[in-house]
């Protein structure tokens, strides 16, 4: 059997983080295939749909945004408008022709998807772009202490913990709606089939997966074109991303600092006014198209990744890669899967100042160079180009529409 029909299912339809970036790169990279392409969202934006693929949007807003906190507290637990929509989107297509393939429904869809496509035997896979099927903050981490959380999701210690980046009663909300979404999900012996995205994710989240469900790995893709390599002499350290306790982007400013060093910022955040009085060293610049991401590439000694929690994976941090500039990252982050300590970047202590620091040193302007040239050509020797992705999430797709065939 051949696949006709995928249904991407995420909470937004524009690049709203991580996993709504590779939800939409999907879309695109097969909306030219032999396919035909839905995209499901909540929150939606009309100016961001892109021809060849169709939409369709419950028009809502993200649960804990809306300006009627019950109401959106009660759609993030269950949506029943996302699930009635979904529902009369299946009733137009072939289950035994379509894929459900589900990004991100935390924010604002629920898990009321899973349960209409569940209850109407669509096969479904799941791209595990976070910790949010165990974990009710998604993060495994403690946002007041910011140190990562070694309790068990759900257990008594995990539930009177006050850990959300918010308040209590946040939590509280993320408990019952983990609760529910364990039941419709993760206890869900309809669902056999994750993607994970890192070895370092998979680990963690397949002691709490259900035994029967087959995980397969695909990296995400990384929208980058190969170009000629020529070492550049920079002398400026690059930060991407949100700008926040979590991210550790004190870290990174601290660290560049007290070595006297110069960095640049490119996003934005909760800390961004208290960092950018803080630190005259450090060139603030606000988050920034993608065309203009890669100039500040181009003028990077090197990229810092300084998140503080098990991130599942740093796009930015590849796309640094294949320019040939070097990464250094924290040891409990995913990205260290794609360093060679020493020969494309450094791997230090995550959160350790001094040991950042000491790497930062040891990027000396010949083993930088070195370093360069190796980053360059070890990301293009196994580039995680978008045909490779095309080509194994096509694949992925033709073995679960088969399964039990």
């Amino acid at each position: 059997m051949n696949v006709k029909n995928v249904v991407i299912i995420n909470d937004f339809n524009y690049v709203q983080g991580g996993a709504s970036k590779v939800a939409i790169d999907t879309a695109k990279i097969l909306k030219n295939s032999n396919m035909n392409i839905y995209f499901f969202s909540a929150v939606n934006k009309e100016e961001e749909n892109i021809e060849g693929i169709n939409y369709i949007t419950t028009n809502q807003e993200e649960a804990l945004k809306s300006n009627n906190k019950l109401k959106g507290a009660i759609n993030g637990i269950y949506n029943f408008k996302a699930k009635n929509k979904l529902k009369q989107l299946l009733k137009t297509l072939d289950k035994r022709e379509t894929i459900i393939h589900i990004h991100g429904w935390t924010k604002a869809l629920s898990s009321s998807v899973f349960d209409v496509a569940f209850k109407m035997d669509f096969k479904v896979v799941l791209t595990l772009h976070d910790y949010f099927t165990a974990c009710p903050n998604g993060g495994y981490f403690n946002y007041k202490t910011l140190e990562i959380c070694k309790f068990n999701p759900l257990s008594l210690k995990c539930i009177k913990c006050n850990c959300d980046s918010r308040n209590y009663l946040v939590k509280l909300y993320r408990v019952i709606r983990e609760f529910v979404q364990n039941k419709i999900v993760k206890l869900n012996k309809r669902l056999h089939y994750c993607i994970s995205i890192s070895n370092l994710s998979e680990t963690i989240l397949k002691q709490t997966l259900n035994k029967n469900i087959e995980i397969i790995k695909i990296n995400n893709p990384v929208d980058m074109q190969k170009e000629q390599y020529e070492f550049q002499q920079n002398s400026e350290y690059i930060y991407i991303g949100r700008i926040s306790k979590e991210k550790g982007t004190e870290l990174f400013c601290k660290a560049l600092k007290e070595l006297n060093k110069t960095g640049i910022v490119v996003g934005d955040g909760p800390m961004k006014d208290e960092l950018q009085k803080q630190y005259d060293n450090i060139k603030f610049v606000g988050w920034q198209s993608k065309e203009k991401i890669k100039e500040y590439l181009e003028i990077a000694r090197a990229m810092i990744f300084t998140s503080l929690w098990y991130e599942t994976m740093g796009l930015t941090a590849l796309e640094a890669l294949s320019k040939g500039v070097p990464v250094l990252v924290g040891d409990n982050c995913a990205t260290m899967e794609f360093i060679v300590d020493g020969r494309n970047g450094f791997i230090y202590k995550m959160g350790d100042l001094e040991d950042l620091k000491d790497k930062i040193q040891k990027c000396s302007d010949m083993k930088i160079k070195e370093m360069s040239q190796n980053a360059y050509q070890m990301y293009w020797d196994n580039p995680l180009s978008n045909e490779r992705y095309k080509k194994e999430i096509q694949k992925c797709y033709e073995k679960v529409i088969n399964a039990g065939n």
